[in-house]
């Protein structure tokens, strides 16, 4: 049931599909002045929901800012939410494009700056329920050399809140005590911290895997473009769940 309500989320929330319905709208309408009304919004969104410039700008303001690890502090853990590892059509795990969740850990763990790493996934796709997204990625972190006894794996987790409840759990079962970095996209970082935060876990966001926001200004940018729409869906379903779960979580 989350599963279905998130697809529907993410598909109410995605500027291309406005456009869409729009346009599926002014072809049914007979009269010309809505027509023309339908046709209008449908440019203006293009024109708005196009501009990389203006989604630069939304995700710059967004994201938490890149962070340094306070060498003073002893983190005992590093928690990383899954959603970096998919599986192919074979159910064999391969990395995707939020990948530098598992690159940052490792330079932490390699680094000295995290004690443990613990992996909170367990699959939220409706099409292959088989794969268990934390067992696969405690396997990579071993093939870079990091050691088995300090990896810990929960794979019941299906979404973010999952992610919170069960980490919590096992950090107070293994009595490891704070700070813990929670290591995430920056993206996903404002509402993985609240929500990580309302289940009683005081963590230290390590934002990573920055998509937008961070380059420099273009007059180019300005120019709507297809990708920039598409750009738009994951940042709208990010800020509409963090305000969602401030209010009612």
């Amino acid at each position: 049931m989350h599963q279905l309500a998130s697809s529907l989320t993410s598909f109410f929330l995605s500027p291309f599909n406005w456009i869409v319905i729009l346009l599926i709208a002014a072809w049914l309408f007979r009269k010309r002045a809505v027509k023309k009304w339908l046709i209008t919004f449908t440019v203006l969104i293009f024109i708005l929901f196009g501009n990389q410039g203006l989604l630069n700008l939304y995700a710059k303001y967004w994201q938490p800012v890149p962070v340094a690890v306070n060498p003073a502090f002893n983190y005992t853990c590093g928690i990383v939410p899954g959603g970096f590892g998919s599986p192919d059509e074979n159910g064999n795990g391969y990395f995707n494009s939020s990948s530098d969740r598992f690159i940052q850990a490792v330079k932490l763990y390699k680094a000295g700056e995290i004690k443990h790493i613990l992996i909170s996934g367990g699959n939220g796709k409706l099409n292959d329920q088989a794969f268990r997204e934390a067992a696969w990625v405690k396997g990579e972190l071993q093939s870079v050399g990091i050691p088995g006894e300090v990896i810990f794996t929960e794979d019941k987790s299906n979404n973010t809140q999952d992610n919170a409840i069960h980490s919590k759990a096992i950090l107070d079962s293994l009595q490891l005590k704070p700070p813990y970095l929670l290591i995430t996209s920056a993206l996903h970082m404002p509402r993985a911290a609240l929500i990580f935060q309302k289940a009683g876990l005081k963590v230290i966001p390590f934002p990573c895997n920055y998509t937008a926001g961070r380059g420099s200004f273009s007059f180019w940018d300005l120019i709507p473009t297809p990708s920039g729409l598409f750009s738009w869906d994951d940042y709208l379903k990010e800020t509409v769940g963090y305000w969602w779960y401030r209010v009612d979580g």
